[in-house]
C-alpha cells in the first residue's frame, strides 16, 4: 500500500486515509478549485493499456447508477495507470462503522 497522503489525483489533493481493503485504498480528498470534499477510491493494480478503456467503461456505467443506498461517482481517472474513482464524501462513516459485519443492514 502506497502512501498517497498530501499527493494530487485528477483535481483532488489527498488529505487523509479513511479506509483500506484487499482492493483499494479510500481517501479523504479536496478539489483544489472548489474546496470540496469527496472520497477517492485508489485500486491496488495498475491498468495495462488495454484495460483502460474497459475500466473507463465500466466508471461511465456507475456513474449513470442512481439510487439511495449508492454512493454515487463523481469522476475518475487514472493516475500512471493506477485506476481511481471520485465518490461522494459520507462523513458520518462507513456502513460497516454503523452495521458491523454479521448485523442486519435496514432496508
Amino acid at each position: 500500500m502506497a502512501d498517497r497522503l498530501g499527493q494530487q489525483l485528477g483535481n483532488y489533493r489527498l488529505l487523509r486515509l479513511l479506509g483500506h481493503g484487499g482492493f483499494a485504498d479510500v481517501y479523504l480528498g479536496e478539489h483544489i478549485h472548489l474546496n470540496t470534499m469527496a472520497a477517492i477510491k485508489v485500486l491496488h493494480t495498475r491498468l495495462t493499456d488495454n484495460e483502460v478503456e474497459r475500466f473507463r467503461q465500466e466508471a461511465r456505467t456507475v456513474a449513470h447508477l442512481a439510487h439511495p443506498h449508492i454512493v454515487r461517482v463523481l469522476d475518475f481517472g487514472l493516475d500512471e495507470m493506477t485506476p481511481f474513482l471520485v465518490m461522494d464524501y459520507a462523513p458520518h462513516g462507513s456502513l460497516r462503522k454503523h452495521h458491523p459485519s454479521g448485523e442486519q443492514v435496514p432496508l
